[in-house]
């Protein structure tokens, strides 16, 4: 009778572990909203993503802070920046317009 009762008890705590495992694997996603094993691997790729685009922003930064330090320090470069954004010629340069 005491083995009977173990095995019974054995089961039920079997089924409930059972059905545990379903419902965190996200197979009954459809049907049940809980979190999965869909939704882990989604928020893994998110994370991947905000990653490469956290790794892109600090290079990107890098390179800005470099064309800072050079503009400040380094004449050429600020006469060069200057130039291309106001448009200013040097005297050997010639613009040619392409557009219609």
């Amino acid at each position: 009778m005491n083995l009977k009762k173990s095995l019974d008890r054995n089961r039920i705590w079997g089924g409930f572990f059972l059905v545990w495992v379903v419902l965190l694997s996200g197979i009954l996603d459809f049907w049940v909203k809980s979190p999965g094993l869909k939704q882990w691997i989604k928020v893994n790729s998110l994370l991947n993503e905000k990653r490469l685009e956290i790794g892109e922003t600090e290079s990107r930064t890098t390179l800005l802070l470099q064309i800072s330090r050079e503009l400040q320090t380094n004449s050429a470069a600020q006469e060069r920046e200057i130039r291309k954004v106001l448009g200013y010629l040097n005297e050997q340069e010639a613009v040619f317009e392409f557009s219609p």
